[in-house]
């Protein structure tokens, strides 16, 4: 088939086209307007210590704390997965849980750690206010799991987790591409079916 067999094809089902196109957007602006708030934060973490440990040993140029600043903030990514972790957070905002589920509770927070010391955490909530608060009480919370294994050996330079404040910002799908989308897939499905609908036509 040549391209002028097409063009006569768009000429006959012209409507059908631009009709498919124009519900395609307009389900794509209907949705995107209807979205619920959600908004997603980002919060830095640093594994700093409680103290300095005074030593006559040579330290290697802090390279053994260094690894073990890696090791426990692997840990700290670790309690970011665990239910019991995350529903003191929650609980601690005064989030209700009801309807959570333990993979719920799992995959609340993406926690991923990007040097020895630094930890990245990304969540999202429908407000930006309740973001702020689970930022605080997330540091509060992991410094005091931090504490609990220091009880027995009571070391002075044990380690404290220092968080900033969380980057937030809208999560939901903006204007422009949600009509980009819209127009591509109105595009795509306008032309098969104007193709078919001739096919069925010209059968007839």
């Amino acid at each position: 088939m040549e391209l002028k067999d097409y063009a006569d094809i768009f000429k006959k089902q012209e409507k059908v086209f631009w009709t498919i196109v124009f519900l395609s957007l307009l389900v794509a602006i209907i949705w995107q307007k209807g979205q619920r708030a959600e908004y997603q934060a980002t919060l830095l973490l640093n594994i700093g210590r409680s103290g300095v440990e005074n030593t006559q040993d040579y330290t290697y140029d802090s390279f053994y704390r260094l690894q073990a600043d890696e090791r426990f903030a692997d840990t700290v990514v670790r309690w970011f997965g665990s239910p019991r972790v995350v529903e003191d957070i929650y609980t601690a905002v005064s989030l209700d849980l009801h309807n959570e589920g333990l993979r719920d509770l799992k995959n609340a927070f993406e926690a991923k750690r990007l040097s020895s010391q630094m930890i990245e955490v990304t969540y999202t909530d429908a407000s930006d206010k309740t973001l702020k608060k689970i930022a605080e009480v997330a540091v509060t919370t992991l410094n005091h799991y931090t504490d609990s294994l220091n009880q027995e050996n009571k070391k002075a330079s044990w380690f404290i987790v220092i968080g900033s404040d969380p980057v937030i910002r809208d999560a939901r799908v903006s204007f422009f591409p949600a009509v980009a989308v819209g127009l591509v897939f109105g595009i795509f499905v306008g032309f098969w079916v104007a193709l078919l609908r001739n096919y069925f036509c010209n059968e007839k």
